[in-house]
């Protein structure tokens, strides 16, 4: 008689098993990376974002560093400290208005004594807050804020030194 060669049911359900374990332990490394990626790139989009707002503000400060161009005051939104910008352009005075409202970086540019709504800023830069500072007369202390969900908060600050006078508060 001769003998079939073939596979017994435990060898099937053997193989069945370990293809059933193997496959289960390379869909949950392919999910635990795709979530370190997002959490990372979360992370590197909320870096970037405060970079952004930074550098932004130190233009605009680095530009208008003249004798009582620049002030601190509370924003007429939400009352919180926010730079102002006075200039005075062919004899009209006009104001710029840098200031954080809805979890963004707004500038706002208007005349003087204009009426002013939300509506009118221009956002800049997703920032949650912002902090300014004045540790010496002629510098400006900038912290820059930003947490995404489920993300720790991240932070930047710079100190910048002014030239011509400092800041009127």
């Amino acid at each position: 008689m001769r003998r079939r060669r073939g596979f017994t049911l435990i060898e099937l359900v053997v193989v069945m098993l370990l293809l059933v374990l193997v496959s289960a332990a390379v869909f949950i490394m392919a999910g635990t990376g795709s979530q370190t990626y997002l959490r990372l790139a979360a992370r590197q989009t909320a870096a970037a974002d405060l970079r952004t707002g930074l550098s932004y503000l130190d233009v605009q400060i680095r530009k208008h560093d003249t004798r009582q161009c620049l002030s601190l005051q509370p924003d007429p939104f939400a009352g919180q400290t926010s730079l102002v910008i006075e200039q005075n352009i062919e004899g009209t005075a006009y104001q710029t208005w840098i200031y954080v409202l809805d979890g963004y970086l707004c500038e706002l540019f208007v005349a003087k004594d204009a009426d002013v709504t939300p509506e009118m800023g221009s956002k800049i830069a997703p920032i949650d807050s912002l902090q300014l500072e004045m540790p010496s007369s002629d510098s400006i202390r900038i912290v820059l804020t930003r947490q995404m969900a489920g993300q720790a908060q991240q932070q930047v600050s710079r100190i910048i030194y002014l030239k011509a006078g400092g800041i009127t508060s």
